[in-house]
């Protein structure tokens, strides 16, 4: 190999045609080409091809000497410096591998030491663990527990195993201090505000109808909808998309929980449950189970069929005092069939009612087998809609029974499976983008309406994490829990919203009728007088 072979190689690898020129008119070597040759061929290498880059051409025997010697150093330079690269490759390989030799002693030392622990705690009783406190990383103050085993609370837990009864389950024994210390230690927990806030506004089974805006005390949309934009061209400036529709005012209403909870009333059912194998002891706290079971489902339970649907706010305040009998949950906001009711009662909220020729009865016309007036009814309620909502996919709202009569009348007229669209006989009314829906709240309503889910608001509070039970005071032997939240419910836009709604209904009262239903239904099942009766209505 000569120097103008080696020099054909370099320019290969540096993909130049040919090499620069210095001032002085000499070929040189740019800083980034020899950063890149040494990165390949090595220190060495580079420098010494640079000092022999203007080696001049001759015939002479001298030079051809030359030219010879100085390619054979070039290589001889190159070879040296992969014989380095091999050689740092091979140590450095030796060298993770003895890593990995050391970690396996490690491991097995280990094993041993495992092993031996294990017999020795096999051979030992457990011991009872004892409360731990956690500082945490997060908002100071804050901190994680694990619950305090050998607490009053749970002292009866293995006596109960063991005999199947505890001396210790009595209100006489139990301590509440310790209950109100686990609540405070559940409530520290800085993710525990978000968990309850998260389960509070989509836990209810309605939420998925709402669209959730955050307020202090009331809303209102700052957009309202337009009437065009289009409009032909002239060379002047003529606005368009004029406003439509005023926004209607949502009122935020502040709620509160308070409830009063006995240990031993709640502790016998909640044994097992503490020392369930399949939970950490972080989980296992009583105040868990307090709320899982107790308050937090009776939560939703007033939300969803005493609030957001037939609520009517009623003002109590300066009327109660210590002790006062606690007010119904329907009377702390308006539910949307009480908004739609005093919105056609006062005709200024643009509400659009449906006027039928006739008041109409689902339940009525069910009783008297009127299937086809049924269908009538309600297909001429979709074609009432106005043209500019027929194209939009919404939910018409009915109540449940409603829904079953409507879904018989259907069968009566059509039979099951018959028509050529694939939604024919389903929830959605035929030809037409409306999903018929029943929300639980909505039992015993005559009240069918449809509007965007953009136009149902759900209101919440603007903190981001509140604590929805924020005390826990101790009286006797009763532990009192304290909580508050926010929440409200409403229409956006007035004209956005399509409803039927017979003159005199009282959403509120269905709350009423329906619990006096249940007690007596309660108290017949436990007296065994409750028997189900024959259904041969058809309906």
């Amino acid at each position: 190999m000569n120097i103008s072979m080696i020099k054909t190689v370099v320019l290969n690898t540096l993909g130049l045609s040919k090499f620069i020129k210095n001032d002085q008119g000499n070929l040189d070597l740019s800083d980034e080409h020899k950063n890149t040759l040494t990165g390949i061929f090595g220190q060495e290498f580079t420098e010494k091809f640079a000092a022999k880059l203007n080696l001049e051409k001759a015939d002479s025997s001298s030079t051809s000497e030359k030219n010879e010697e100085d390619a054979t150093d070039l290589v001889a330079s190159l070879r040296a410096h992969h014989a380095s690269v091999i050689s740092k490759g091979l140590n450095e390989l030796n060298t993770e591998l003895q890593g990995y030799k050391n970690q396996v002693t490690k491991l097995q030392a280990d094993k041993v030491a495992l092993q031996g622990a294990v017999a020795k705690l096999s051979a030992e009783g457990e011991e009872l663990p004892r409360a731990e406190i956690i500082p945490g990383a997060g908002k100071k103050g804050s901190q994680t527990f694990k619950y305090k085993a050998d607490s009053p609370i749970y002292a009866g837990v293995d006596e109960f195993l063991a005999t199947g009864n505890s001396t210790h389950i009595s209100a006489a024994t139990i301590d509440v201090a310790d209950l109100k210390s686990e609540f405070g230690k559940y409530l520290s927990q800085n993710q525990n505000g978000l968990e309850l806030l998260k389960k509070l506004f989509v836990g209810f089974t309605s939420a998925k109808f709402f669209t959730v805006k955050r307020a202090v005390t009331e809303w209102r949309a700052i957009k309202s909808l337009i009437t065009s934009v289009s409009q032909q061209f002239t060379a002047v400036w003529t606005p368009g998309g004029k406003f439509k529709f005023a926004p209607l005012t949502i009122i935020n209403r502040r709620h509160k929980i308070n409830v009063g909870i006995v240990p031993a009333d709640v502790l016998d059912s909640y044994m097992f449950h503490l020392y369930d194998e399949s939970l950490t002891p972080s989980q296992m706290p009583v105040t868990l189970y307090i709320w899982n079971e107790e308050i937090y489902p009776a939560l939703l339970q007033d939300i969803e069929m005493r609030m957001i649907w037939k609520g009517k706010f009623v003002d109590h305040a300066g009327t109660q005092v210590e002790n006062s009998p606690a007010t119904a949950p329907e009377d702390s906001m308006d539910g949307l069939e009480t908004i739609l009711v005093e919105a056609k009662v006062s005709g200024d909220k643009g509400v659009r009612f449906f006027k039928p020729n006739t008041l109409f009865d689902f339940k009525a016309a069910a009783a008297a087998g009127q299937w086809q007036e049924i269908l009538n009814f309600v297909e001429e309620f979709v074609a009432w809609l106005s043209p500019f909502y027929k194209t939009t996919q919404m939910p018409l709202f009915i109540s449940d029974d409603n829904k079953r009569i409507y879904k018989r009348a259907y069968k009566q007229i059509w039979g099951t499976g018959s028509g050529q669209d694939s939604d024919f006989g389903k929830d959605r009314v035929d030809y037409s983008n409306l999903m018929i829906t029943a929300p639980d709240g909505m039992f015993n309503s005559p009240i069918i309406f449809s509007t965007p889910k953009l136009n149902m608001i759900m209101l919440r509070h603007k903190n981001e994490v509140p604590n929805i039970i924020n005390n826990v005071q101790e009286r006797d032997y009763e532990v009192r829990i304290f909580g508050e939240y926010w929440l409200g419910v409403g229409f956006a836009m007035g004209n956005a919203v399509f409803a039927y709604v017979p003159t005199g209904y009282d959403p509120k009262a269905q709350i009423t009728a329906a619990i006096g239903d249940f007690d007596d239904y309660q108290e017949d099942w436990n007296t065994g007088d409750g028997e189900a009766e024959s259904d041969d209505s058809g309906i």
